[in-house]
């Protein structure tokens, strides 16, 4: 997984969780974020049988604890941006990519903020 169409998604990513903490003033070192992808995604675009799947987690140490109000406004945030990404893919064999599993999660664990994720286009 480390290809740079990988490479690209996991900016891509990454970005949109960073764009997601920002409206909600969520204090967090980004020297600790992360986003690791586990073993069960797939990326097979552009091809006849168009597919991916992201699965992972992105953590980061936050400064600040999370109120459950911001928590839930965070996690309807990052429901929003899955659907957004895939609306704009534009697949040059002139298919088009659905939303087929969108699962996102967003805990504390101690001042651990991690979001975890499994999202899917077909």
């Amino acid at each position: 997984m480390n290809t740079p169409l990988w490479r690209q998604f996991h900016r891509l990513l990454l970005g949109a969780v960073v764009e997601s903490l920002l409206p909600h003033a969520i204090d967090i070192d980004l020297r600790t974020l992360d986003l690791r992808f586990e073993d069960d995604s797939v990326f097979k675009v552009p091809r006849l049988d168009n597919y991916m799947r992201f699965v992972g987690v992105a953590r980061g140490q936050l400064r600040v604890p999370l109120a459950e109000e911001v928590r839930v406004r965070l996690l309807a945030d990052l429901l929003r941006v899955w659907p957004e990404i895939v609306s704009v893919l534009d697949i040059p064999i002139g298919d088009s990519l659905t939303v087929d599993r969108h699962h996102v999660s967003v805990t504390t664990t101690g001042d651990w903020l991690e979001i975890r994720f499994d999202l899917s286009a077909d």
